[in-house]
């Protein structure tokens, strides 16, 4: 079960980790804080899209193996 606790300035969620692997977890942890950082920022649409085609290709160097037939990568 997913609690949520909400204070003046921060919002605290736990979150049932049973079946994530740590580097599972680790993607996760590191989606929320770009979402958190892009949520604060002042981007433009322009560039926000950028970052986000440059984070899509290294999560997809970094990924590749896992998606592809070994031999064809």
């Amino acid at each position: 079960m997913i609690a949520v606790r909400a204070e003046e300035d921060r919002l605290q969620v736990t979150i049932p980790t049973e079946g994530m692997t740590p580097e599972e977890i680790n993607d996760f942890v590191a989606w929320l804080r770009v979402e958190s950082v892009v949520r604060r920022s002042r981007f433009t649409a322009e560039a926000a899209w950028k970052l986000s085609e440059e984070i899509k290709s290294d999560w997809w160097q970094a990924n590749e193996q896992r998606f592809t037939p070994k031999g064809t990568g």
